[in-house]
């Protein structure tokens, strides 16, 4: 399945093969494009594609491009279903759920967890349709006494640099990560030595440069986004406080 090579092999893509990526998947006819216009469209080589399609487990590109054409016709389907009955939607939720779960790594959460635990200050941030399971989570890590505050206003994200350490963990839920303002404190932040682990769509482009770890959430094209991106986001929230709370118990038992 395409979107698994991607969340598996994305971080192994140079700067460019990133951007060959994305530029194919903002594509709404994949099929159709050829080497020769990736080439000229984003001013590299076809080598250069090449190479990305290897790296996520391609032998061709158009292996690579039959398998995201897949992709992609999934969404569509799943974007077309009508939400006039309780039935379709559970159908619909459900669908959601399965996908994200099947992105998701033991591996990437028991990192997540490691870095909390270890951490002196949590600094989580979300804003938008993101503000309301960062602030759940939050609350959470206090509950288990764990330093952590909650910030969701430009003003008091932009305060973050100004305090942070490299003792200091930060927490970013965020969807498309556009926020130019957003991202450009987070990334001062980092510069301050805090290490920045995010919790995000596949194909965050801006983000996945900045931060340190990440968590995927799959976000497909749908009615009513913001509800379920925020369930997704709740999904993984609650999976990775259960995560670090067996965790901690256990280095407590020690």
């Amino acid at each position: 399945m395409f979107l698994n090579n991607l969340k598996q092999h994305y971080d192994r893509l140079s700067v460019n093969e990133q951007e060959v990526i994305d530029y194919l998947m903002r594509q709404e006819e994949v099929e159709n494009i050829t080497l020769k216009a990736i080439a000229n469209e984003l001013f590299i080589s076809s080598s250069t594609v090449i190479r990305a399609c290897k790296k996520l487990g391609y032998q061709t590109y158009n292996e690579l491009r039959y398998d995201l054409r897949l992709s992609k016709e999934l969404k569509k389907n799943q974007a077309k279903l009508e939400y006039n009955s309780f039935e379709q939607l559970k159908e619909q939720l459900h669908v959601e759920f399965e996908h994200t779960l099947s992105i998701l790594s033991e591996q990437d959460f028991q990192i997540f967890a490691d870095k909390i635990l270890e951490a002196r200050r949590i600094f989580c941030i979300g804003v938008g349709s993101s503000y309301m399971p960062m602030t759940d989570f939050n609350r959470k890590l206090k509950l288990i006494n764990i330093w952590t505050n909650d910030y969701f206003e430009q003003f008091s994200i932009e305060r973050i640099k100004d305090i942070v350490t490299p003792q200091d963990v930060i927490i970013v839920f965020s969807l498309g990560g556009k926020s130019k303002d957003v991202n450009n404190s987070i990334l001062q932040a980092k510069r301050h030595g805090a290490t920045v682990l995010t919790i995000t769509t596949l194909g965050n482009y801006l983000l996945s440069k900045i931060s340190d770890h990440m968590i995927f959430v799959y976000d497909a094209p749908k009615k009513r986004k913001n509800l379920r991106s925020r369930l997704m986001f709740n999904l993984v929230g609650n999976l990775l406080f259960e995560v670090i709370l067996t965790e901690q118990q256990r280095r407590s038992s020690r």
